[in-house]
């Protein structure tokens, strides 16, 4: 890493965080002292360092108790962005692996949503993602064959958002809705997980620049690994 191009803190909570992945949750870290005289650089800048691993859930930081390794966990607020972006942000690697690829006719409930026709055909994809090693999201996406036709198999096992936009039919908008639910018996499987085991379903319609309807996504994440986050205000209240 060029020390140069980024911030020092930056570059020392790089290292760490590519230095803590293989450590188990819950393992103690050095103290702020201890880290200082490794980089050989102030407390504060490593201070700095650890405060950004924290927000980025690689570490929880205790008062009076020190500093720990933390399992991940996705905030996701109100921005639109990827499982391949989401998980790029907090430094992990980002796998896909395709679990069901089908072409079949729209289910009832959906035509509505994409404003398709009775009887469209769409292709089914059904994705396991995982955090590195660990999977964390099971996600089923209906997207119409007109669409599917001009993206090659290798983009579902990569980042479907980047493969739209490369064609120019990227996502810029999403209606979300999220429920909490338990998992089946296929998703638990597939999760090395008990049946039953809590996850937030996700549901977004994406849309594209002109607002028109691109495909939709069923995401099951599990409970322990993500939480929404936003900021709510009164509507009373002036800004």
């Amino acid at each position: 890493m060029n020390a140069g191009s980024v911030p020092k803190y930056a570059a020392i909570a790089a290292d760490l965080r590519e230095r803590y992945q293989s450590l188990p949750a819950g393992t103690r870290l050095p103290n702020e002292k201890e880290l200082a005289e490794e980089f050989g650089v102030s407390r504060m800048t490593v201070r700095q360092a650890l405060q950004l691993l924290a927000e980025q859930m690689q570490v929880v930081r205790i008062r009076g108790r020190g500093t720990f390794v933390q399992d991940l966990v996705v905030a996701k607020d109100q921005a639109l962005t990827s499982f391949t972006e989401d998980m790029v942000a907090r430094g992990v690697s980002p796998v896909t692996r395709l679990v069901a690829l089908e072409e079949m006719d729209i289910p009832g409930d959906l035509a509505a949503e994409l404003l398709a026709p009775p009887r469209t055909r769409v292709v089914r994809v059904e994705r396991l993602r995982f955090a590195g090693d660990e999977p964390i999201c099971h996600e089923t996406v209906h997207i119409p064959l007109t669409l599917a036709s001009s993206l090659s198999a290798r983009a579902y096992e990569t980042s479907l958002h980047d493969a739209l936009r490369s064609i120019g039919r990227g996502p810029v908008s999403a209606t979300r809705r999220t429920a909490a639910v338990a998992i089946s018996a296929a998703v638990a499987r597939l999760f090395g997980l008990p049946q039953g085991s809590p996850a937030l379903r996700v549901r977004h319609t994406f849309q594209d620049v002109n607002g028109s309807p691109l495909y939709r996504a069923d995401s099951h994440y599990r409970a322990d690994r993500y939480e929404i986050v936003t900021q709510v205000r009164r509507r009373d209240h002036p800004c």
